[in-house]
């Protein structure tokens, strides 16, 4: 089995000094490990104990001491402030989706790690791969909202949403690359307006959680680089890895990323806006493709183009015989592009054909 931890945390020293927040049931640095690590959730260890008493999937013996309770407001002013700056990582793994206010979030985790050195180390749901797969990806128009709001609590849109969009396939809430013969909607848009409706404006009125931020690896990337570029995000992308399955790993380092030049800034968001297409496209074409039948040369096309590049980084002496190698590999690429390019204008034109196929055999 994966060690998810291993992987998050890579580069991360275990005698580190660590914030986790919302570790829950499932620690990413836990003590019984040997991390140096404070406890941040929304409920005491006896409190999220009873919560989960009486469920067969979680091992209350996974969940360790909470040292400090968060429940509202900053998530720095639940930190005491002698201890601000201190930090050299901050974990949130699947967190920051739920947070009703992520710029809040990032400006605390600000306050909170090294001022040189600190990272934000986050697990991250890909909406596609997720009961989130056919809501909308989040903006930054949305975050920039939520932020001028001082939002505390979910929107009365949000909750409406989370409820009226949410889908599962048969039993499962996450699934990886691949069909969904059994997907459904198990809320009612009955109970969605009933969320709707319930929603308050009294800052004492019940919290409800949900999924209020949908993200792709591109989407997210886009995210931080615009709230940085806004200077409401001091932090930018250090490394970004999609997962097998229903998650992408990142870690954020101080800063907000630069430019040469707002054009080459602008050059790079339209990069990662083209990026969510294509990471849409990929949700979709499990949805209406018949995945046997698809043409796979495009990736692995692109495998090869990576391992060639990997090549080149990895030493000098290799770069005249990697080079040949890409000359080869992009003389063949045109050579099938043209051959292939009569059949693969009749596979697109066939695609509303495709369609009805897989409506008719229940893929969608």
């Amino acid at each position: 089995m994966e060690d998810r931890p291993a992987a998050l945390l890579r580069g991360i020293r275990r005698d580190s000094k660590v914030l986790e927040l919302g570790p829950s049931m499932s620690p990413m640095a836990p003590r019984s490990a040997g991390w140096d690590v404070t406890v941040v959730d929304h409920a005491s260890q006896e409190e999220l104990i009873e919560k989960y008493r009486n469920d067969v999937h979680v091992n209350v013996a996974n969940i360790e001491k909470v040292d400090y309770v968060w429940r509202g407001g900053p998530l720095h002013q639940a930190i005491p402030e002698h201890l601000h700056g201190s930090y050299d990582v901050l974990i949130a793994s699947h967190v920051i989706e739920h947070i009703p206010d992520p710029v809040a979030f990032f400006d605390s985790a600000a306050k909170l790690l090294d001022p040189k050195n600190g990272i934000l180390a986050l697990a991250v749901p890909d909406k596609r791969w997720c009961f989130d797969a056919l809501k909308q990806v989040s903006t930054t128009g949305q975050m920039l909202e939520a932020h001028r709001q001082h939002r505390q609590r979910h929107s009365s849109a949000t909750r409406f949403d989370a409820s009226a969009y949410v889908v599962f396939d048969g039993t499962r809430s996450s699934w990886g690359r691949e069909p969904l013969p059994a997907l459904y909607l198990p809320d009612t848009l009955d109970h969605a307006f009933e969320e709707f409706q319930a929603w308050s404006e009294d800052p004492n009125a019940p919290y409800v959680d949900c999924h209020a931020w949908h993200f792709t690896p591109a989407s997210f990337a886009l995210n931080v680089l615009e709230l940085g570029a806004c200077n409401l995000c001091y932090w930018h992308i250090d490394w970004l890895e999609p997962r097998p399955t229903v998650e992408f790993f990142t870690q954020l380092r101080r800063g907000a990323a630069t430019f040469p030049s707002p054009a080459e800034r602008d050059q790079k968001r339209l990069s990662l806006l083209k990026q969510i297409l294509l990471e849409l496209r990929e949700q979709t074409d499990w949805l209406v493709e018949d995945r046997h039948a698809s043409p796979m040369f495009d990736a692995q096309a692109l495998q090869e183009v990576r391992d060639i590049t990997a090549m080149l980084r990895a030493s000098p002496v290799m770069q005249e015989q990697a080079t040949r190698e890409w000359h080869l590999l992009t003389d063949t690429a045109s050579m099938l592009n043209a051959a292939l390019r009569p059949s693969r204008a009749l596979w697109h034109r066939a695609l509303p054909v495709r369609r009805v196929i897989a409506r008719l055999r229940g893929r969608i």
